[in-house]
Order: structure tokens, then C-alpha cells, then sequence
């Protein structure tokens, strides 16, 4: 008979923070995420690229950034598994500041801009002048108006820079303290929507922090609906050329919708990352609670500034 060979393997672990194998001797930490293997929490310091150029004192906020938005399951894993940090902070500071100065701009393309028509009775005003103070007028159609022109159609473009500075100011402050209520909101939810036995562990905390990479290309967008008054100006002064303001809204809203859509998207392929026991609650909440949070908050600015602007201008002897 044929003896057996009898073949010992070298047992294996793996690493519980990023499911990288260990060979024996166990050292103290991963050699690829840093885990320590004497913590009894899985979950483990932030070790991403941006903190450790953090703690060098390099730049790293693109390279980041792109690492957010190509990671694949093993890095979203890995990620989920990051404890907030200082660097985390940071990055999600400067995302923020980046948000809130897209509203700025935002709201310095709808407010402080007034479009006459050459009929002071069909204006709210009665008037086709400003009555206020601080109007600049800045195009108008050439004169004389056509016979066949509609009355609605306006033919003076008035501007208030400083209605528009007030508003942008307004809209920066309310954007910051809007979005960083919204980070925490959502930070709160996920910690709820896992059990018990997972919700002391910090789990994605760190990578909240890091989704704000996807609000970058919203900011592109603001700026490119910041270009919009162009077209007022020059569809009023018929310019021989001008691009129509559909254009400025279509590629804001399309880098918007993009920059939204794909949050969404990473923050539910965040959530199949979470423990078998608790993961339906993770991408229950993130596929429902997080954008819900997101349209309250969007919808609380859009409706609550300009109950705030109508009286301060008025006040302030701004208004048309």
C-alpha cells in the first residue's frame, strides 16, 4: 500500500480591518492597513492617502479625491472600516467650503437681477424704474421697441450688486452650517441603522467624511451656472452671438444630477460593505434616508432664503 503523504500547511489569518493574510509570527499591526491586532474594535485608524500625506504635511486633496471615486469593493471595504480623523475632517472641510460657495454662486445668479418690461402696469411694481437704491442698468433692447413685440417680453436688465453680494454672504453661511447638519444627520442614521454590537465600532465615519469628494463636480457646476447672467445681458442687448441660458442651466444641472446621483450610488455600494446582520438596515437607510435628509435640507434653502431677503432688502431700501 502507498503511504499518504501527510503535507502541514502554515496556518493563515487574515487581517479583520482589510482582509489582508498574515503569515506567523502574528505581528502587532497589518502591514497593509496598520490594524492593531491587540484592539478589540474591527475597525481601525484612518490610513488612506490623504492621511498620511496629512501627517507629512503634503498636498493630497486630488489624489484623494480620485481614490474616492474609482474605488472598487475592496477598497470600499477597507474604507468602512476607517474611524474618523483629523485628516478626514479636513478633507470633508475643504469639500464643504466647496459646496457652500457653489450656493453662493447659485444664489448670486438669481437674486439682485430684475428683468423690465416696457409696460409699467403689467409690473408687481407699477414701475419700470427702480425705486430703490443701489440699480445699475445694465443692457437694454435697442430702441424702438418692434410694434409686434409681445408686452411681457422684457427689455431692461437691472442689477443691485449689493443684493447680490448680501445673498451670496447669506447663502454661504447657511450653505455651511446646511451641509455640515446633513454629514451629521447621515453620520447619525448609519451609525443607528447598524445593531447594537456594531454601533460603538465607528464604523464609516471616516469614509462620510470622504464621500464629500462627490461634491466637487456640484461646485463645477455653480460655476458654470455663475456664467448664466452672460446670456441675460446679451439676449437683452441682441448681441449678434450669445449663448442661451438653457445652455449654462442644462451643464450646471447634468454636473449636479452627476455629482449627486454618483453619492448615492457609492453610498450603497458603502452599505453592502456592512456586517451580513446589520447590512440591510445600512443600504435601507442609504438608498432612502440619506437623499431623503439631502431634498429637506436643499428644500429648506430654497424656500426659506428668500423669505429672509424680501424684508431685509426692503429694509435696507434695496429692493426694485
Amino acid at each position: 500500500m502507498r503511504a499518504s503523504a501527510h503535507v502541514t500547511r502554515p496556518s493563515l489569518r487574515r487581517c479583520p480591518a482589510c482582509g489582508q493574510r498574515v503569515e506567523p509570527p502574528l505581528p502587532a499591526r497589518c502591514p497593509l492597513c496598520d490594524f492593531d491586532f491587540r484592539d478589540d474594535r474591527v475597525t481601525g485608524m484612518d490610513v488612506t492617502p490623504y492621511a498620511k500625506a496629512y501627517s507629512l504635511g503634503e498636498p493630497g486633496w486630488q489624489r484623494m479625491s480620485e481614490w474616492v471615486w474609482f474605488a472598487g469593493r475592496e477598497r470600499l471595504k477597507h474604507l468602512a472600516l476607517m474611524r474618523t480623523s483629523a485628516a478626514s475632517r479636513r478633507f470633508a472641510l475643504l469639500n464643504i467650503l466647496l459646496l457652500a460657495a457653489g450656493l453662493s454662486l447659485f444664489q448670486a445668479t438669481l437674486v439682485g437681477w430684475r428683468l423690465v418690461t416696457g409696460l409699467p402696469v403689467i409690473e408687481p411694481t407699477g414701475s419700470t424704474e427702480p425705486a430703490g437704491s443701489g440699480w445699475i442698468h445694465l443692457a437694454a433692447a435697442p430702441r424702438p421697441l418692434p410694434p409686434d413685440r409681445a408686452p411681457e417680453t422684457p427689455v431692461d436688465l437691472w442689477w443691485n450688486p449689493v443684493q447680490t453680494v448680501i445673498a451670496a454672504a447669506t447663502a454661504g453661511i447657511a450653505g455651511l452650517l446646511a451641509i455640515w447638519l446633513v454629514l451629521l444627520l447621515v453620520r447619525l442614521g448609519v451609525r443607528r441603522a447598524h445593531i447594537p454590537p456594531y454601533r460603538k465600532e465607528g464604523r464609516m465615519t471616516a469614509a462620510m467624511h470622504y464621500s464629500t469628494a462627490w461634491g466637487i463636480p456640484i461646485f463645477v457646476g455653480a460655476i458654470i451656472l455663475g456664467l448664466s447672467p452672460v446670456s441675460f445681458a446679451g439676449t437683452m442687448a441682441q448681441w449678434r452671438w450669445c449663448p442661451p441660458q438653457r445652455v449654462f442651466v442644462l451643464a450646471a444641472a447634468v454636473l449636479a444630477g452627476f455629482g449627486m446621483a454618483m453619492w448615492w450610488f457609492w453610498l450603497g455600494r458603502l452599505g453592502a460593505t456592512a456586517p451580513a446582520r446589520t447590512r440591510g438596515w445600512v443600504i435601507a437607510f442609504f438608498a432612502v434616508g440619506a437623499p431623503l435628509i439631502v431634498v429637506l435640507m436643499a428644500a429648506g434653502l430654497w424656500w426659506g432664503l428668500p423669505l429672509l431677503y424680501d424684508p431685509l432688502f426692503a429694509t435696507l431700501n434695496l429692493a426694485f
